[in-house]
């Protein structure tokens, strides 16, 4: 049973489902810290309902566009991707200090420190390029699955990093452009296990987040994730991640079922 010494988060989305209209298609979002297991239910909730016959889309968040994806880079690994950028364009005259940052990342000086509004910006220009992706789509019918949403900003750039939600809020609905999901689930699990299953995957997979933030930062997340769900009961479901994962994807399955009208 989760409880909270303070409560800090009164989250009243600026945008919704019911104040924007709805999309034709269904829109669903998994959310949860890192090594949550989201991506694996992601694609086991996408394979699924192909099975099913029914028109669905796996997507994922930062990235999804040609845009979104070099910002997803910047965002998760910036040594290698600023490295790549200040090389190629090495010795262009509008960037007369790549040369000089090309050299300093080659020889592992590179500060990667970045400001948390920075970060914000990011995502959120990441974000709207994936809106734009996403309209089309729900606007014809489709199902979408989004591993990641807005809600990892409010819980990891708020939460996290402490910026004020009002700011955060306004951003995402700039970004957004009315869309909003129809069910998200919250893959909740300690930071203990997630540390534990961080230091256990391969290297490459511990980016930016995974090694630059302390635990304290997590727990904030973790925090945030859990008072972002229950003010929103309606959309959210909060399903213990540190289950088995067929045990897992059993309970998503049967709420998605509902909002899909499947039957067996």
């Amino acid at each position: 049973m989760l409880s909270f010494s303070h409560n800090p988060w009164t989250l009243q989305p600026i945008i919704s489902t019911e104040t924007e209209g709805k999309m034709k298609g269904e829109l669903i979002s998994l959310e949860g810290p890192e090594c949550s297991g989201k991506g694996t239910q992601a694609q086991l909730l996408y394979e699924y309902l192909q099975q099913k016959g029914i028109p669905v889309h796996l997507m994922h968040e930062p990235g999804g566009s040609y845009y979104g994806e070099a910002i997803r880079a910047l965002l998760k690994f910036p040594e290698r991707a600023l490295k790549a950028i200040y090389h190629e364009l090495s010795g262009h005259g509008d960037f007369p200090l790549f040369e000089q940052y090309a050299a300093i990342s080659d020889n592992g000086h590179l500060d990667i420190k970045r400001t948390a509004e920075t970060e914000l910006f990011l995502f959120e220009a990441t974000r709207a390029e994936y809106a734009a992706k996403l309209k089309p789509l729900l606007d014809g019918g489709d199902v979408i699955i989004s591993d990641r949403l807005h809600d990892s900003t409010v819980a990891y750039q708020g939460g996290g990093r402490g910026l004020p939600m009002t700011d955060i809020d306004l951003m995402n609905k700039i970004a957004l452009r009315g869309i909003w999901p129809d069910l998200t689930f919250l893959l909740d699990i300690p930071v203990e296990v997630m540390l534990d299953r961080m230091s256990r995957q391969r290297d490459e997979k511990n980016a930016f987040f995974e090694k630059h933030c302390d635990q304290a930062f997590f727990e904030r997340v973790r925090e945030a994730y859990v008072a972002i769900a229950l003010s929103e009961p309606k959309r959210f479901i909060i399903i213990d991640g540190n289950q088995p994962i067929e045990t897992v994807f059993k309970q998503i399955r049967a709420y998605v079922d509902e909002l899909l009208g499947i039957e067996d």
